[in-house]
Parts: structure tokens; C-alpha cells; sequence
């Protein structure tokens, strides 16, 4: 499902689904893997990151560790509910009311900041090629 489509679709049922693959898989070249899948890479820095996309990429880092890939959550917002019934009291506890799909809405800010990581990094590539080819030429 492409990013216009999960704009445009929001009744579709693989729209929640498919954008927390995607978040996944944006995390996976800055994370280590100890899963079934073992990281074979050094993971990335944050140094080819846009600065004003920063906050939003510790944030998807952070709910791919806490909420969509493990579950390293904690109790948190734990709220008490009591109330009176026929029968007598009920006593309940609701914590933990995450989906992983918070940052839908920013959608068009994770698109920015892919494309401006890759352009980044595009440039690292091409600078680094220039530096090897003077060592390989043969003329």
C-alpha cells in the first residue's frame, strides 16, 4: 500500500496494518536485530537525519522498540474505574491504550523526512565513489 493510497483509503482494513510494517521497516538500518532475524550491519547514526525531522524519528525508533515490534512496555496511565452495579461493585484497570498508528496523521512528515534521509545518504555514496576512483584509475 503506498503512502497516497493509505491517505486516501481510510476505511481500508491493511491501512493500520501496512503503515506499522512500514514504520518497522524504517527502523530496521538503526537498530540491531537479536530476534530470529539477526542485524548484520552496524546500525546507522543519526548524522544524515534532518534536523527539523529529528523528534519524529526518535519517535518512531521509540514505538518500534516499545509498541510494534517487542512489547518493553511498562504500566503506564493505569487508570482505576468503580462503579455501582446491582450485584454490588466492579473494580477495573485500564493501562496501555496504544495502537502503534499515532503517527498516521504525520504521514506527509515521514515521506519528508525518508526522502531527505536518502537524499543524505545518495550524497555520502556519490562523495565516497568520487574519493575511490583517483585510486582505480589506470591511466
Amino acid at each position: 500500500m503506498t503512502h497516497g493510497k493509505l491517505k486516501r483509503r481510510k476505511l481500508n482494513s491493511l491501512r493500520f496494518a501496512a503503515f506499522k510494517f512500514a514504520l518497522i521497516a524504517y527502523a530496521r538500518p538503526y537498530k540491531i536485530s537479536y530476534g530470529m532475524v539477526k542485524s548484520k550491519h552496524e546500525p546507522l547514526g543519526n548524522a544524515h537525519i534532518p534536523q527539523e525531522h529529528l523528534e519524529l524519528h526518535k519517535r518512531i525508533l521509540a514505538a518500534r522498540d516499545q509498541i510494534l515490534a517487542h512489547s518493553d512496555l511498562g504500566v503506564k496511565d493505569a487508570q482505576l474505574y468503580v462503579s455501582e452495579h446491582s450485584w454490588g461493585k466492579f473494580a477495573g484497570i485500564v493501562q496501555n491504550v496504544i495502537h502503534g498508528t499515532e503517527e498516521l496523521p504525520n504521514i506527509d512528515g515521514i515521506i519528508d523526512l525518508i526522502e531527505k534521509t536518502l537524499n543524505s545518504l545518495y550524497k555520502k555514496r556519490s562523495d565516497l565513489e568520487a574519493d575511490l576512483e583517483p585510486n582505480f584509475r589506470t591511466t
